[in-house]
């Protein structure tokens, strides 16, 4: 980020480097700076981090520059924000502003997806030192203890009224997920509507394919029967077991069950390349 910041001020942006210590602290930072008046907030890190960063700030016309620094760096491949710092920060200078909706999961704003079940366990549990040291392939050590003691907790789902058992839902405002693989054809970030996932079954290795299927991005996942998608304006989800289950909020486990998605009826303003 140092490099970033320096490479601005030799274009006449100056950038204040602020480093983040701990969940939350993301937002913290961008609703101390707001006051003294902003141009830009540019966030180098994963779609948890971004998150943070935009929940400071939903509802103003400050620019959001996404640098991706991620795992998956979801949010910039929707956006088609270049995958390299690099070439990322030149929006900072040259790009324009898109808002992008808002949802919210209870009082939590969120862009992408809020997780009910396996992914947020996942998200909770990851070893960071793995996760850091050999990216992608470290989080098969947390994916593979939780995805084979994973108990299938009994989900109710109701969406704007009607009522769905599931055993895994994603509340999806994005098509891709962990990283390019797809999960709701249909999701878009322009919608103030979401596109819930939902697996209803108890079989571990057809659990085990509906992510296979993620991963081709054919939407096969959809045409062979292994999950289903419904589209709503608003989604409560509560656990029918006698504990609450793990929620995951654009790639973080901050909730859990029961929680209500809706839209926030508000934007935050992200850099993108200017169309020719």
């Amino acid at each position: 980020m140092i490099a970033v910041i320096e490479r601005m001020r030799g274009s006449g942006l100056e950038l204040i480097n602020a480093p983040t210590e701990g969940p939350g602290h993301a937002t913290e930072i961008v609703q101390a700076f707001l006051p003294q008046g902003l141009d830009v907030v540019a966030v180098c890190g994963g779609d948890g981090t971004v998150s943070e960063v935009a929940c400071g700030l939903v509802g103003t016309s400050v620019a959001l520059g996404v640098l991706p620094g991620g795992t998956s760096n979801v949010l910039a491949r929707e956006l088609s924000i270049p995958l390299t710092v690099s070439a990322a920060a030149e929006l900072l200078l040259h790009g324009q502003p898109r808002p992008v909706r808002v949802l919210l999961a209870n009082d939590r704003p969120f862009l992408l997806w809020a997780g009910v079940g396996l992914d947020a366990r996942i998200m909770g549990h990851m070893n960071l030192f793995w996760k850091r040291w050999l990216g992608r392939t470290g989080i098969f050590f947390t994916v593979a203890p939780e995805f084979f003691g994973y108990e299938f907790p009994r989900l109710q789902v109701t969406a704007d009224g009607e009522s769905h058992e599931a055993t895994f839902a994603v509340v999806c405002h994005a098509r891709r997920y962990a990283g390019e693989w797809v999960i709701a054809p249909d999701a878009s970030l322009d919608s103030e509507e979401m596109d819930v996932l939902l697996f209803s079954g108890r079989d571990r290795w057809k659990f085990l394919s509906l992510f296979r299927q993620l991963q081709l991005g054919k939407s096969g996942h959809l045409e062979r029967g292994i999950a289903r998608v419904v589209r709503t304006r608003q989604v409560e989800i509560q656990s029918l077991e006698n504990y609450p289950v793990e929620v995951q909020v654009d790639g973080d486990c901050v909730l859990e069950t029961p929680i209500i998605c809706k839209a926030a009826g508000k934007t935050v303003n992200i850099l993108v390349a200017r169309r020719a």
